[in-house]
């Protein structure tokens, strides 16, 4: 494709503006933090628990109906809508109340009715429980990648990876702070999805480099290399992005229209992700690699003369 070939005759210098490119995040990260210290994360039920009532409202009740009826408790709460096999809408709502729970559901159940009630349970677990399960998650996935990285390249260029990874993670958690987005176990898998991209980038430019350096005949320095490497994948990494992101774009504005929240929180979590993988596979893998790279000839040189 044109865009491609143009993207790829670009000689964009990567290494040189390297430490810029580090700005942008921490600013970001700064004001997560901020908004993470005032409001905390907006955590969904599945994180603290609550009570799920499950209505069949056969067409006699909206969503819009039951909204303005869970408004009036003042509590948390989610609904969310399907069809149901009599070709009704069936609607899980799913709520918070702690010491009003019992109140709540009676009161429900008087409103739709004890024929509209398919049935109520309360779900207990934990809030440190779930969080100590997104972060065991993500610290195997990270180490299961060190472990690959480790074998498949050098040991600088899985330590830059995984720093890239790490700030992926971050910004998104940051976003998730700072828009106020609700957390539930979809963010997990949201997550998880954006490692996967985040390493294939990653992958994709550090096989590039590995085999310009086997090649390097001409014996070109270092910083010449990585930036070849990354203005030659610059255009493959902006179509995937773009058309990965189009995608996701579709899905939410649809999600928006149809009030389908659940899409709506597994599908921004990407989106912001994917804009971090792709920053961090462009803007910050070059300079991290260089400094890890740099350092680890600079140590090796001075063991060359020790010794001698």
């Amino acid at each position: 494709m044109k865009l491609i070939t143009n993207l790829k005759n670009k000689n964009f210098d990567f290494v040189r503006y390297g430490r810029w490119f580090y700005i942008a995040p921490a600013i970001i990260l700064a004001f997560g933090i901020l908004m993470l210290a005032i409001f905390g994360l907006n955590l969904g039920l599945d994180f603290t628990g609550g009570t799920i009532v499950k209505v069949n409202a056969d067409g006699e009740y909206s969503k819009a109906e039951i909204q303005d009826k869970m408004d009036d408790y003042n509590v948390k709460y989610t609904i969310t809508k399907e069809q149901s096999t009599s070709g009704g809408n069936t609607f899980s709502i799913k709520f918070n109340a702690e010491d009003k729970t019992n109140d709540i559901t009676t009161e429900l159940e008087s409103y739709f009715e004890d024929d509209f009630i398919e049935y109520t349970t309360s779900t207990d677990t934990t809030i440190k429980e779930k969080v100590m399960t997104v972060f065991w998650s993500i610290l195997a996935a990270l180490g299961a990648l060190i472990i690959y990285m480790l074998i498949r390249f050098k040991f600088t260029a899985g330590m830059a990876t995984i720093l890239a990874l790490m700030h992926d993670v971050l910004m998104i958690g940051a976003l998730m702070a700072i828009f106020q987005i609700e957390i539930n176990a979809s963010f997990i898998a949201a997550v998880l999805t954006v490692m996967a991209y985040s390493i294939n980038n990653s992958l994709v430019v550090f096989d590039r480099i590995r085999t310009l350096e086997k090649n390097n005949t001409e014996n070109h320095k270092l910083d010449y290399l990585v930036n070849k490497s990354i203005n030659s994948t610059l255009g493959r990494s902006i179509l995937t992005m773009a058309t990965t992101l189009g995608t996701l774009l579709v899905l939410t504005v649809i999600s928006l229209i149809m009030q389908l929240s659940t899409l709506i929180e597994f599908a921004l979590p990407i989106v912001f992700g994917l804009l971090a993988g792709t920053y961090s596979s462009l803007f910050l893998i070059a300079p991290l690699y260089m400094q890890f790279e740099t350092a680890r000839l600079l140590t090796k040189q001075r063991k060359i003369n020790v010794q001698k």
